[in-house]
């Protein structure tokens, strides 16, 4: 069995090229992301927490599906703030660790609070000070309002907190 945090990567992969709409924060796809937060998916709003909080909502429900009964003991994440992740993470039990000024301590499937106002989903261990990540509203520049989901490779001298399941 696959853990939660195994499956975060997998399914955030499968989105990677996922494009808005000429700059305007939406499009069908888009909308789909910012539907799991608890903001309207049809406004313009900046969306990379929305990808994140979408993709835990889908390991989520792949993970249980391989695992009934098995329940899990957490909220997920509905914020649409890249830095609200955090407070997310605080406010549950054991199943999620959050730690600030990570390092190297950097895995596959943590979630990353970076200090420009971003959020992604590592998919590498960090090694030597970067890591590879996917994210959504970025663009080749590593911008936080790119417009597309994307792969890039990041420093951890970036990274405000990383949060890793534990289940």
């Amino acid at each position: 069995m696959k853990k939660l945090a195994e499956l975060l990567p997998v399914i955030a992969a499968k989105e990677v090229g996922v494009e808005e709409i000429n700059g305007s924060n939406k499009g069908p796809r888009v909308d789909e992301y910012k539907s799991a937060t608890n903001l309207p998916p049809h406004e313009p709003w900046a969306w990379c927490a929305a990808f994140v909080d979408w993709c835990v909502r889908g390991a989520m429900l792949e993970w249980l599906g391989a695992n009934k009964p098995r329940t899990l003991t957490f909220k997920r994440p509905t914020t649409a703030g890249a830095w609200a992740l955090e407070e997310w993470s605080l406010a549950q039990d054991n199943s999620t660790q959050t730690r600030r000024d990570p390092d190297d301590d950097i895995l596959p499937g943590d979630i990353i609070i970076f200090n420009f106002h971003h959020c992604g989903i590592a998919t590498s261990k960090a090694i030597g000070g970067s890591f590879a990540s996917i994210e959504g509203n970025t663009d080749a520049l590593g911008s936080r309002e790119g417009g597309c989901v994307a792969r890039k490779v990041r420093k951890t001298s970036q990274v405000k907190a990383r949060i890793r399941f534990t289940d």
